[in-house]
């Protein structure tokens, strides 16, 4: 049963970062990825993000100097540690998942200047997350683009490895119930579909995997986090991409070993701050 009428939309993926953002940006650009410049959020953490046409990979960090800062960022490990699921309205969602029974936090707002054109203009944004306490290794949170236009800018969105969405996300759990009790209720939400590695939702474009650690050791091998303390850790990105060929040469270029997976190029997350890639048509 729908608990509200918004749907379960992926709006961006976070790679954290720590203190090394400078780092991680160098990786990425070897990668192939298309990076904005440098964000500062009023809240004190640091950005650059790889935009896409429906959705987006946000390296998240903080200044080395940053004086306690997004001190909640510093108990996450590096990688893919955060989901941020799109809203049009995050204080009525908030409402409705919380008289829904579904554990939230306050809702707040924050901003980072953005150049365009000479100009600077402010991108601004409102969000809450869910599951706080149930959520291990990062976090689940929902996120309303007062200025979407300054974030899903064409000049951005052209990537040299022929990235166009993040289209898969896999997440190792000892406890998936809570995972689909967190992201149940949505308006476009159907019931969790089993899978031969675990479950399986969908949202939109992207398919969120929910994989036991025995079936992701199976299929990914020493390719993705290892161990974790917790119930879960967010493991690897699948990404549609123009051409495999073109993906291939560029990550060659930059020096990034690549091997062949389930069709597409798989980059292990040794080599991209804490995520695996896995590069797919």
């Amino acid at each position: 049963m729908a608990v509200t009428a918004q749907p379960l939309i992926l709006d961006h993926a976070v790679v954290g970062v720590l203190d090394r953002l400078d780092e991680a940006a160098a990786v990425y650009r070897k990668l192939g990825f298309a990076l904005t410049p440098r964000g500062y959020h009023t809240l004190g953490s640091i950005n650059h993000l790889a935009v896409f046409g429906e959705n987006y990979l946000e390296l998240l960090g903080f200044p080395p100097d940053s004086n306690g800062k997004r001190a909640d960022l510093w108990s996450y490990p590096t990688g893919l540690n955060g989901l941020a699921f799109r809203t049009a309205d995050a204080a009525s969602l908030q409402r409705e998942l919380g008289e829904a029974g579904k554990p939230v936090t306050e809702w707040r707002d924050f901003s980072r200047p953005v150049d365009v054109g000479g100009t600077q203009k402010s991108a601004s944004f409102r969000t809450f997350q869910i599951g706080k306490e149930a959520i291990s290794n990062g976090r689940f949170f929902f996120c309303q683009h007062n200025t979407p236009d300054l974030v899903w800018q064409p000049r951005d969105q052209s990537h040299p490895n022929g990235v166009l969405d993040i289209v898969d996300i896999f997440i190792v759990s000892r406890a998936p119930q809570t995972l689909t009790e967190l992201l149940g209720g949505f308006a476009n939400t159907v019931a969790p579909e089993i899978t031969r590695d675990g479950i399986a939702i969908h949202t939109g474009i992207v398919t969120l995997h929910i994989l036991s650690e025995a079936n992701a050791t199976s299929r990914f091998g020493l390719a993705i986090p290892a161990s974790f303390d917790g119930n879960e850790r967010k493991v690897a990105l699948g990404l549609k991409v123009r051409s495999l060929q073109v993906t291939a040469d560029v990550l060659a270029q930059g020096g990034l070993s690549s091997r062949p997976f389930e069709g597409g190029l798989l980059v292990d997350a040794d080599a991209a701050n804490g995520v695996a890639l896995w590069f797919k048509e």
